[in-house]
């Protein structure tokens, strides 16, 4: 199951930039395993937001959205993903890391960025660009296209 734990996240708009964002993380010193790539329909899956691959993922899922702080921000990765864009989540290990991975997060115009720790969660970028269409279990989903 993908986790966000101590995790620096951001949605990439297009997915071909995402090989050029990890070679510049790996260069700060980041391990490539440390670095996921999440890209479209099966990125989506992978993330299972809602915890559809089996109950003890979907219970998981219901404790997270109840719980944890920002953990809604999994129904946005969700949408960016089934649109066609691209999610990178960053394992920072060592938190010195951690200012330099967002500057080049930002750089790259990464978007909805966002450092997800043990505890609570920073906020350091919100959505930009068209509202996107959110999948129906959301309450007071509005669908644009409609």
């Amino acid at each position: 199951m993908f986790s966000l734990i101590n995790r620096l996240v951001g949605v990439v708009d297009d997915p071909a930039d995402t090989p050029r964002i990890c070679e510049r993380l790996r260069a700060l010193g980041i391990a490539e395993a440390d670095i996921e790539v999440l890209i479209g329909r099966e990125g989506a899956i992978q993330l299972d937001s809602t915890g559809g691959s089996g109950w003890w993922h979907r219970t998981v899922r219901v404790v997270q959205y109840l719980m944890v702080d920002q953990s809604t921000e999994l129904v946005m990765h969700d949408a960016a993903l089934r649109d066609g864009r691209a999610v990178i989540a960053v394992l920072i290990r060592d938190r010195a890391l951690k200012p330099d991975a967002t500057t080049i997060l930002q750089q790259e115009a990464a978007h909805l960025i966002s450092f997800f720790g043990r505890i609570q969660t920073e906020e350091i970028s919100r959505w930009r660009g068209e509202e996107l269409v959110q999948p129906n279990f959301v309450p007071g989903r509005v669908d644009p296209k409609a």
